[in-house]
Formats: C-alpha cells, sequence, structure tokens
C-alpha cells in the first residue's frame, strides 16, 4: 500500500501547488495569479500559514478539510482537450460548511456563482452544481480543521478568557480531527485536561510589545520549570505577537515534560450564523504548532516557542506586575450551574520601577564611565544571570534599553530614534 503524498505549497507565495507526472512536478494552480516565480516546494505541515481558498465558492479564509469524491472535469474545445483534477480533500469555509451541515447545498452553489460573477450564465451555475454534488455525494464522515489559515486578528480580553478555555477544551475532546502532532485521541484528552487545570494568563499592550522585543533576541533557551509561572498555563496576549502571528499558547504538564502549543485566533470578519456555529464548534483558537520539551532541553533562539519562552523569563525575573480579571458574569453563572470555582485571570502588566535598566548612578560606575564626557544609548539585549544552588544555574534575563554613562552628561547624537512607549507613532500629514 503506497503512502499518502504530502500536500506541498510554495515557500515564496503559500500557495498549495498542484502536482504534474510521476515522479511529481510541483506547479502553481493554472488560475493563480503570480509574479513569475519558480514554485518552491515545502510540506504544508513546515509552514504556519498557508494561501489556500474555499474550493467550493473561493472564500480566503478556510476553515474545514473535508474528504469526498474523486473529482475530475474534462473542457474539450476546438484543437485540445482541458483535464482539471479537483481531488477528493476539499477546503470548506465556515459559511459554506454551515449551509452543507444544513442540507442546503444550494446555497453553497449560490455563492459560488455570486463570488465569480456568474449569475447571468445558467449553463455554468448547473455544471458547478454538478461538480459540488460529485463531491459531496461521495463525502466521508468527518472533517479537519484547517490551522494554517491567516484570519483577521480577534481580540480576547481578560473577562472572557475562561469560555475561550473551556472551548479550546472542548476543541480537543471533539470528534473534529487536526492536522499536528496533538491528533491523536489520548494526546488530545491530556491537553485538554492540563487546560481544565490551567492558570490563565492575559498579557496587557505593553508587556506585549516588551515580550515582542524581547523574542527577537532571545538566545538558545534551555527550558526549566524554574521560570515556569506555573505546571499548566494557557496565555494570551494582548495582540498576535512575532511574525509567526501568535495570539495565545498553552503548555501542559506530561510524565517526561511538557507540551507547548502555539495559537492563532479564529473567525475574524465572520458574523451571524456561521460565526456561532464556529464558536460553538471550536471557539476562539486554532492550534499552528508544537513541541515536546524535557527539563534542560534547550530551544533554539528562532524557535516557535520563543514568545512564550521570553514571556516567561520577563514574568520570573519580575518585570511584570500581576492583578486579577473580573469574570464575565455568564461565565460565573456557568461555572456555578456545573459546581466549578470560577476560574482566576492574571493580568500581566509591566510593574513600576521593576528595575531591567541598569542603574547608572555614579556608584555603580565603574572608572571608565565616570570619565566618559557623554551618554549613549545600549539596546535591549539578553544577557546569562546565575541562579540556583551555589549560583550554578544559568538563565537569560532581558535588559532593556538604557543610558549608559554619566548622569549629568549630554546624551550623544545619533541617526536613531527610540521610542520608549507602547503607542506607535502617528504617520505625518502632507
Amino acid at each position: 500500500m503506497t503512502a499518502a503524498r504530502e500536500a506541498m505549497a510554495c515557500q515564496i507565495c503559500l500557495a498549495p501547488l498542484n502536482t504534474l507526472g510521476a515522479p511529481p512536478t510541483y506547479v502553481h494552480p493554472v488560475q493563480l495569479a503570480t509574479d513569475g516565480h519558480e514554485a518552491v516546494p515545502v510540506p504544508v505541515s513546515q509552514l504556519d500559514t498557508v494561501r489556500r481558498t474555499c474550493d467550493f465558492c473561493g472564500d480566503p479564509y478556510p476553515t474545514w478539510t473535508l474528504v469526498g469524491g474523486e473529482v475530475t472535469a474534462v473542457a474539450i474545445g476546438a484543437a485540445a482537450g482541458l483535464v482539471q483534477n479537483f481531488g477528493q480533500a476539499w477546503a470548506a469555509c465556515a459559511t459554506c460548511q454551515t449551509h452543507i451541515d444544513d442540507g442546503r447545498n444550494d446555497k453553497v452553489v449560490d455563492r459560488a456563482v455570486q463570488a465569480f460573477g456568474l449569475g447571468d450564465h445558467p449553463q455554468v451555475r448547473e455544471r458547478i452544481e454538478q461538480l459540488h454534488q460529485a463531491f459531496l455525494n461521495a463525502r466521508l464522515p468527518g472533517r479537519t480543521l484547517i490551522t494554517t489559515t491567516a484570519w483577521p486578528d480577534t481580540a480576547i480580553t481578560p473577562r472572557e478568557l475562561p469560555k475561550v478555555r473551556d472551548r479550546l477544551a472542548r476543541l480537543y475532546r471533539s470528534d473534529d480531527d487536526l492536522p499536528l502532532a496533538v491528533a491523536s485521541t489520548d494526546v488530545r484528552e491530556h491537553i485538554a485536561a492540563g487546560l481544565d487545570r490551567a492558570r490563565l494568563f492575559w498579557i496587557d499592550s505593553d508587556f506585549t510589545d516588551l515580550a515582542e522585543c524581547a523574542a527577537e533576541k532571545l538566545p538558545d533557551a534551555t527550558i526549566s520549570l524554574d521560570f515556569m509561572p506555573s505546571t499548566d498555563g494557557l496565555l494570551v496576549w494582548s495582540r498576535p505577537i512575532t511574525h509567526r502571528q501568535i495570539a495565545a499558547a498553552s503548555w501542559t504538564a506530561t510524565n517526561d515534560g511538557w507540551q507547548l502549543i502555539n495559537y492563532r485566533t479564529i473567525g475574524g470578519g465572520l458574523g451571524g450564523t456561521p460565526l456561532q456555529r464556529l464558536r460553538e464548534q471550536v471557539g476562539w483558537l486554532a492550534p499552528t504548532s508544537t513541541v515536546q520539551v524535557q527539563e534542560q532541553h534547550v530551544l533554539p533562539g528562532q524557535h516557535p516557542a520563543t514568545a512564550l519562552i521570553a514571556t516567561w523569563l520577563l514574568v520570573v525575573q519580575q518585570v511584570a506586575e500581576v492583578t486579577t480579571a473580573v469574570v464575565d458574569k455568564a461565565i460565573r453563572k456557568s461555572y456555578a450551574r456545573t459546581n466549578r470555582p470560577v476560574p482566576e485571570v492574571r493580568i500581566l502588566s509591566i510593574g513600576a520601577n521593576r528595575g531591567t535598566t541598569p542603574p547608572t548612578t555614579q556608584s555603580a560606575m565603574g572608572a571608565s564611565e565616570r570619565s566618559q564626557s557623554s551618554r549613549f544609548w545600549v539596546s535591549g539585549h539578553w544577557r546569562n544571570q546565575p541562579y540556583g544552588p551555589g549560583r550554578a544555574l544559568r538563565r537569560p534575563v532581558y535588559i532593556s534599553p538604557f543610558l549608559r554613562g554619566p548622569d549629568d552628561a549630554p546624551i550623544k547624537l545619533s541617526t536613531t530614534v527610540r521610542i520608549l512607549s507602547s503607542q506607535k507613532p502617528k504617520p505625518a500629514r502632507d
């Protein structure tokens, strides 16, 4: 029995690729507009984002992969015939999936006709309907959540974080498939149980800015329980962080370490019944990457878990000031009905005078600094700090940008402008 070939996408434009011949040659789909670059194939499993569209209507935010009949269309012209293989795995957006679940395949056809601007061509509508039916009539049970769709951002507030956590645990316990290392039933149940007992953390905007800046420069880091804020946890940043657009992360204790999982928000821009169904069936978060780590496991600086590790390290060096959020009233009532205690949501913000900036007083300076005639900026960076028994262990500590030099000396001019604020500057008007 031949193993199924893994789907491939172009590393440059992130579009799924078609295959030609054997051994396969990977090419862009004929209908895809590109800048003319050659396809650079990489396995879809290695990408955080893949630029797929709904195979029913062309919506740019596909949500589910369905498996149905192998559909092939043959167009015969005066010169030659064109064979288009649509395959047996189709992507469906949330709206098309809602119509399919409700048995309204005619509405799926309506969406396709409207999206392609073919409302005045009844014969074209008939052909689209035939393609859809050929797939759906042979559809197999089940579906797989597409976790590589780059949805518009969805804000998650501290008040609703318990509900977000509960829906995520429900997703892991559902019958819907997940295309990750967490796909097995036993692993998913273990992660769901970890979410049930997880401490909840929400990172405010200033702390999120600091964490993102620190994550970009994080060196190789050694995993240790010493700098985890809890054994199991779910952490949400106020906005997506790093170039991977990670909105949240969870960690779950296992027999030999922890399962670290990154998430992106899902459902942004939807409304009505499709959004309601998505929130009920999936929730707010979709897992995008996962890694199993052990105590003293070393992660490279550009690993997908860098944002989480950097945030942990900032918390353990006491940069964070912790307050407690007021949980939404409806959530409190829901927990009361099931005799569960209302979970505590911890809001992490940058505390006042938390000391990530080295002192610049005369008493703290060496002779070389006292002899300087000006002050200059030192960029934010990490340095290893001794800790533990006999100070034999090391952990990275983030040093925020600071001025080095005598307090009464002028600041050395440079062409670099540093904005020491979480507020982004407004663009100048012409």
